[in-house]
């Protein structure tokens, strides 16, 4: 069953626009004579205006696309979508824009910088503009979805048009599936690391660390889900949704199994406890603690998918951030994207496909 997300993915385009924005600012502001409110404003005032227009425009295209579905009696695609994302980037413009120069005017001049400014020195400005990006598309995606489900599902359902459907229970070969989807995620952008020095003579990876990357792959998606429902279990708005994840047997199982392990560590028994452990991890990858299946879908999916791409490409490289390395880097982080990108598609068909009802479940008008 979807449950509401609320807000949560709002706040984190939010937030995550703020970066890039702060980043550009920063390159012109080095005083603080040099920091112009005006242009924010301007800016916030246009924003306003079309995100008001969007909104407007986005209403009657979706009333449009009603009369022509009874028409047709047939549901095609809904144009909302493109109207809230224009939205969603005008948003982000705005505040990623006030809130960046407000960062800068309280910084500049300063002997030592706030931490964040610090941070984001560290950051590629891609790769802050691309995490930015995801966030906005998700959000268009999550905005528009629940528009539709508030105003056009209704309709169409009384209409005998289209109703949604969710996937059943998963079965065995479409959770090894999911899980093959993570690890190759991993796989493929520690690849794009290792290998260019594999081939080196000067910087050869240690024993080391090929063994901490191999068990990152291996325990990554296992990592990647337990952090993200936690998140999400603190979260008042998305706690419902972790907490059907969590409390499946597998997941119990699998987050009993390591806890048993740690015990015995605690306990003298370092290797016995090491191997409990491992087993505990790897139960957890094979499932993806349920996040795939359980809860709010498709969007706890799409926060699984991207956080393994972001997993993959912070940790590939020893742990830092950095753009991806001459052509072999660029071209295994690109194809991992587009496979992240493509998974995230197929997920979210799955979990949001408008089939014709059946006539039992057809109203009478």
């Amino acid at each position: 069953m979807m449950r509401r997300v609320s807000w949560l993915f709002g706040v984190f385009a939010m937030i995550l626009c703020v970066a890039p924005a702060t980043v550009l600012v920063g390159r012109e502001v080095h005083r603080r004579a040099d920091v112009d409110w005006t242009p924010v404003l301007a800016v916030g005032a246009a924003a306003v205006a079309g995100i008001l227009i969007a909104r407007t425009l986005r209403k009657a295209v979706s009333g449009r696309y009603l009369r022509t579905s009874i028409q047709r009696r047939r549901a095609g695609a809904s144009p909302t979508f493109a109207f809230t994302l224009v939205a969603w980037v005008l948003a982000g413009t705005a505040f990623g824009y006030a809130v960046g120069t407000w960062f800068i005017a309280t910084n500049v001049g300063k002997p030592t910088p706030d931490r964040y400014l610090q941070n984001l020195a560290g950051y590629p400005l891609p790769i802050l503009f691309l995490f930015a990006g995801l966030a906005v598309l998700a959000s268009a995606g999550y905005y528009s979805w629940s528009f539709r489900k508030r105003h056009e599902f209704p309709v169409l359902r009384q209409a005998g048009i289209a109703i949604v459907t969710e996937p059943g229970p998963p079965q065995p070969v479409k959770v090894t599936k999911m899980w093959l989807t993570g690890m190759l995620i991993d796989a493929s952008l520690f690849a794009g690391a290792i290998v260019p020095r594999l081939l080196s003579d000067d910087d050869r990876p240690s024993g080391e660390e090929l063994a901490t990357g191999v068990f990152g792959v291996l325990a990554g998606p296992a990592i990647i889900s337990f952090v993200l429902l936690v998140f999400l279990l603190v979260n008042w708005s998305t706690r419902r949704s972790a907490f059907d994840a969590l409390r499946q047997p597998t997941s119990i199982a699998a987050i009993g199994i390591v806890l048993a392990g740690f015990a015995l560590d605690q306990a003298g028994q370092e290797t016995a406890g090491g191997i409990v452990a491992l087993v505990g991890v790897l139960i957890g990858s094979a499932t993806l603690l349920n996040i795939m299946d359980r809860g709010s879908q498709p969007w706890m999916g799409f926060l699984f998918l991207a956080g393994s791409f972001v997993y993959g490409y912070l940790t590939a490289p020893d742990g830092r951030s950095a753009l991806p390395q001459g052509v072999t880097g660029w071209v295994v982080a690109t194809l991992a994207a587009a496979f992240t990108i493509r998974q995230a598609w197929q997920h979210g068909r799955d979990w949001t496909k408008l089939v014709h009802p059946s006539p039992a479940a057809t109203p009478q008008l």
